[in-house]
C-alpha cells in the first residue's frame, strides 16, 4: 500500500526546520521509501562528474538534495499560520 503524505508533486512548499529553514520552492519529487522529498533550489549538493562526451573536461554540477517530509509545509498553510514573520 502506498504511503500518503500531506504534500504532493508540484506543490509550493516551505522548509520549516533544519539547515534550510525558511526556504521555499516547488516540490519536484517524493522519495516515499525514505519519507523524503526534493524541493527546487533547496538543500543543494555538489556532484563531481567524470569526463564524458557531454562534459569533455568533467564538471561539478549542483543538484537538489532531499529534505525529510516532516520538515515541509504547504506554502498556503504557512502563509495563513503564525509561523510567517510579519514585517510591521
Amino acid at each position: 500500500m502506498a504511503t500518503k503524505f500531506h504534500v504532493k508533486r508540484n506543490d509550493m512548499v516551505v522548509v520549516i526546520a533544519g539547515s534550510n529553514k525558511g526556504k521555499s520552492g516547488k516540490l519536484l519529487e517524493i522519495l516515499a521509501a525514505k519519507s523524503r522529498a526534493r524541493v527546487e533550489g533547496v538543500a543543494m549538493i555538489k556532484r563531481h562528474l567524470k569526463k564524458s562526451d557531454k562534459h569533455p573536461q568533467g564538471t561539478i554540477s549542483e543538484l537538489e538534495g532531499s529534505v525529510h517530509i516532516s520538515n515541509l509545509m504547504l506554502q498556503s498553510v504557512f502563509d495563513a499560520s503564525k509561523r510567517k514573520k510579519t514585517t510591521a
